[in-house]
């Protein structure tokens, strides 16, 4: 790799990195595309398991006293392992493509009634029901498919938190969900010497500018997060149109 692409690829992280500090979303969506253009798609994903848990380790040590701030936790913790160790099982009736579309389909359909109603808000016992619920099938799509971004995303989002409880809360979940495919991969054999050593490398930018955008959080606006948390709804959103159209 030239020194060119990686200072492509190191931008890539940092920018990431800093969405994910900032608004508790955006490290793989911006990171892995990148990085599977130099190096593959799968060479990526692995890499990027390590940065990604390291960050989503540091943002809950770092406002782990904000536990008692997030509705439902303990419930949607339970749910959302449930359903990551049995989303092979239960979805292995499923295609890949007709997994993707779903997640497709319920992207659209938030960002719809966001549309309509910019104000919808997930709460009372709607969101006592529905945390379990939206937690198991995060966790399934995950076991399935990789994918919970977007399921996890959308859901914290609706709950309308205060912007340091969502990043938290967002990335609390997506640490339950997304820690085993740390242990996962190890268990294929897909961590070799140099994966490691690139994905231990990649820590360093993950954790700084992971901090730099815990920084920012308190200074943008309640209105200008939640756009910013949108944006990056809809980004992968169309990421995933376009993974779904040409694979």
């Amino acid at each position: 790799m030239s020194f060119e692409d990686l200072a492509i690829v190191l931008t890539a992280i940092a920018v990431g990195s800093y969405f994910k500090g900032a608004v508790g979303i955006g490290l793989p969506t911006i990171a892995v595309p990148t990085l599977a253009a130099f190096i593959g798609a799968e060479h990526a994903i692995v890499v990027l398991t390590i940065p990604v848990a390291a960050s989503n380790v540091w943002i809950c040590w770092r406002y782990r006293k904000m536990t008692s701030d997030v509705p439902h936790l303990k419930i949607s913790l339970i749910c959302a392992g449930v359903g990551t160790a049995s989303g092979a099982f239960v979805l292995a009736s499923l295609t890949d493509d007709a997994l993707l579309w779903l997640i497709i389909v319920w992207l659209g359909l938030y960002l719809i009634v966001l549309a309509f109603k910019p104000d919808f808000q997930l709460k009372g016992e709607a969101a006592r029901r529905g945390a379990p619920i939206l937690a198991l099938v995060g966790g399934m799509c995950q076991g399935a498919t990789g994918i919970a971004g977007p399921v996890i995303a959308t859901w914290i989002h609706s709950y309308r938190l205060h912007s340091k409880t969502y990043v938290f809360a967002a990335s609390l979940m997506f640490l339950a969900i997304s820690g085993t495919h740390v242990f996962a991969v190890g268990g294929l054999g897909l961590y070799t010497e140099e994966r490691v050593y690139q994905g231990l490398l990649a820590v360093i930018p993950t954790v700084l500018f992971t901090q730099f955008g815990m920084w920012t959080t308190p200074y943008i606006s309640p209105i200008w997060f939640n756009r910013l948390v949108i944006a990056v709804v809809i980004i992968m959103w169309i990421k995933l149109i376009f993974q779904a159209i040409t694979t």
